[in-house]
């Protein structure tokens, strides 16, 4: 659904067809019943093969005829290119209906572009969604908390990540569907994609989520964003894979041979946190709605974009959200700094904690550090080249507080360039190096200032009684 992580959603798709090559062996071309993965056997789910339209006896679609596809093209393409595309969309919208078991209640616009059309097109959305100057910001933030190699440019990196073989994508704004031109048609691999980006036009006709979404990540805490995305790009993915166990076993290979030339450089040279954080919504998405089959079947999917998770500890442990496990009580933080400007508030959840401490401690030792997250209110606040941050955070228990504070005190040490620490007022103080840091724990809240400027992150603590 995320327009810039196109490159995320291939890459797990490559994943999730080299794994099941093996298990396409056993494919049929007859209509097969599929259990849903990692689910009571019990769940299943009755689809057609990808390869042709449901039985019209049995299937109720407001789908029009396959040569009615509306939409575009680009006027520097062959006709019968064009044809031929239109055609194959047609098709995989009848399957995306089928495998999703929703019909879409009006046909899917597609703009077909060229090959230089369509990367610019790319580059448009992502500098629309990419400010320079923010970026800039969110790099010195990300430098001084030991994430970012300040010598690597951030925007420029996004940009050549996001930029990484897009292959189509959901425009959930203009509610089109975008794809380049291919005079062989799509490969097997680009069809997976396709149908992961129909299924998201699908639910968005039925549970219309953008605005919802977008409200998010305008006026939400940040967690909040992520933790639906998680539903959605978990949606997405869940139903490909459906559609993929269907694959011929010939057609899975192709799909995991083409997967073996995806240029993938620039994930690959990203910080463990940040491959991580790319793929999350739906490798993570993935487990949540098998979760959510499992509890209730697929209608429970349908059932939670009206009930939609809040936050990433719920779909980190589903059964959070199942039984509406929310936020603890926190009071906000009310912190300034003359002459500063605020640049970003929220909260980073359990999700994000994880990712600060991702390349410091053991995967199993970041879980446990981060899994008692009851709720964290932050702030970040620039003035030119200066950053600091704020936060404040409760556990759900004091031993789950203490987790975290070890945690963040060894990632501190470890990746940040703080000097030796004394004891403080209770706390932790770190003032001997070019970052300043202190952090408190009082019972089962946590405090924790970091900043580029020693004044000014002292100033910050004055300000919150520590």
């Amino acid at each position: 659904m995320d327009r810039s992580s196109s490159t995320a959603r291939l890459l797990l798709a490559v994943g999730l067809v080299l794994s099941l090559v093996a298990a396409a062996c056993t494919s049929s071309a007859e209509t097969t019943t599929t259990t849903t993965p990692d689910t009571d056997p019990s769940e299943t789910t009755t689809t057609a093969p990808p390869d042709s339209p449901p039985d019209d006896s049995s299937s109720t679609t407001a789908t029009p005829p396959l040569t009615d596809v509306p939409g575009s093209a680009s006027d520097s393409l062959d006709p019968a290119s064009v044809e031929r595309i239109r055609s194959e969309l047609a098709e995989l919208i009848v399957t995306t209906e089928a495998v999703r078991g929703l019909p879409f209640l009006e046909t899917p616009t597609v703009t077909i572009l060229d090959e230089q059309e369509f990367s610019d097109r790319v580059n448009t959305l992502i500098s629309e969604e990419l400010d320079p100057d923010e970026t800039t910001i969110d790099q010195a933030y990300f430098s001084m908390m030991g994430m970012w190699d300040d010598q690597t440019d951030l925007y420029q990196f996004l940009i050549d990540l996001y930029t990484e073989q897009v292959a189509g994508f959901y425009d959930a704004e203009t509610k089109e569907m975008v794809v380049p031109a291919s005079t062989d048609g799509f490969t097997t691999l680009q069809e997976i994609t396709v149908i992961h980006e129909l299924t998201h036009a699908l639910t968005d006709q039925h549970f219309d989520y953008n605005d919802e979404y977008e409200l998010r990540f305008d006026e939400g805490t940040g967690d909040d964003a992520v933790a639906m995305s998680v539903l959605l790009e978990g949606d997405a993915t869940y139903f490909q894979l459906i559609y993929m166990q269907e694959l011929s076993a010939a057609r899975a290979l192709q799909a995991a041979m083409e997967s073996l030339t995806i240029d993938t450089g620039s994930l690959d040279a990203a910080p463990q946190w940040l491959q991580d954080d790319l793929l999350f919504p739906y490798e993570q998405g993935l487990t949540f709605v098998q979760d959510v089959v499992s509890e209730g079947g697929i209608a429970a999917v349908d059932l939670a974009y009206g009930d939609l998770p809040d936050t990433t500890e719920q779909v980190l442990d589903p059964s959070k959200y199942l039984r509406s496990e929310g936020p603890r009580e926190l009071a906000p933080l009310a912190v300034s700094l003359p002459g500063w400007e605020e640049h970003d508030r929220g909260s980073l959840g359990e999700w994000g904690l994880r990712l600060i401490l991702t390349e410091t401690l053991p995967s199993g030792a970041v879980t446990q550090a981060a899994a008692g997250w009851g709720n964290d209110d932050y702030r970040i606040l620039t003035d030119g080249d200066e950053v600091a941050l704020v936060l404040s955070y409760v556990g759900d228990s004091e031993s789950d507080a203490e987790d975290l504070t070890n945690g963040l005190i060894a990632h501190t040490r470890a990746q940040m360039n703080v000097g030796e620490s004394v004891e403080d007022g209770g706390g932790l103080l770190f003032d001997q190096g070019e970052v300043y840091v202190f952090i408190d724990r009082v019972e089962d809240e946590i405090f924790y200032i970091a900043a580029t400027d020693a004044a000014a992150g002292a100033d910050l603590r004055t300000q919150l009684g520590l």
